[in-house]
């Protein structure tokens, strides 16, 4: 029986169901914290964007205690690449909160920065470590 200490490189998915878990299922249940007003369609569009976080998950899940391989590399990959487009919207935010002399350090868009950047490096190191592999 595989172990996920024989497969270190996996930390990405580990972090990715760590982190995202709790998004998805914020997601779907509450869509009104996320958009601020109430509108239906929205609403639905932020539920089926959890099922897809989800289904993330779901996939990370089959890879955290799995030797590297090719697949496992593509789809840290592509994981990796999600994790981008968040980060780069805690940027702007916080950039937004310099221009208006906020605290910066510590805030929500300081941690989902941290946290979707090191979702991403230990993905891309997943990627680039597994894609090695012959």
């Amino acid at each position: 029986m595989s172990t996920f200490s024989q497969y270190k490189s996996n930390l990405g998915f580990l972090l990715h169901i760590i982190f995202e878990l709790p998004a998805c299922i914020q997601f779907f249940i509450l869509p009104s914290r996320q958009l601020g007003i109430y509108t239906p369609h929205a609403h639905a569009l932020m539920r089926q964007y959890a099922v897809l976080l989800f289904s993330s998950v779901l996939i990370s899940g089959v890879f955290v205690t799995r030797p590297p391989s090719e697949v496992s590399a593509h789809c840290a990959g592509a994981l990796a690449v999600y994790h981008v487009a968040p980060a780069l919207r805690s940027i702007v935010r916080l950039q937004r909160q310099i221009r208006s002399k906020q605290a910066v350090v510590i805030s929500e868009a300081m941690l989902f920065l941290v946290v979707h950047s090191l979702c991403g490096a230990f993905l891309f190191d997943h990627f680039w470590t597994a894609i090695q592999v012959p």
